[in-house]
């Protein structure tokens, strides 16, 4: 299954990983934007299918949403690392 994750959501995985380990948690859409390097317009649906799976989860402060690693997330990047990181040749319409 995660070897079926588009491109988005492995980098957006691979940027919260990154982040966990200096002890930032969490990020709003934003800056999760520009450090992971997906398109805003993609975001969302990046981040569906990741929060689908339980992987990463929001809390919310004020109006923004701040996403982060779920537990789930940590092993299963932890374990699946390779797969994360493994980026496939996607083409856009």
């Amino acid at each position: 299954m995660i070897s079926n994750l588009p491109n988005a959501s492995k980098l957006i995985m691979q940027t919260l990983d990154k982040m966990q380990s200096s002890n930032k948690n969490s990020f709003n859409k934003e800056d999760l934007s520009l450090r992971s390097q997906v398109r805003r317009g993609d975001l969302n649906n990046a981040l569906n299918w990741i929060e689908a799976l339980g992987l990463v989860d929001y809390s919310s402060s004020g109006r923004q949403k701040l996403y982060s690693l779920t537990p789930l997330g940590v092993k299963a990047f932890e374990k699946f690392n390779d797969l994360f990181n493994t980026l496939r040749d996607e083409v856009r319409e």
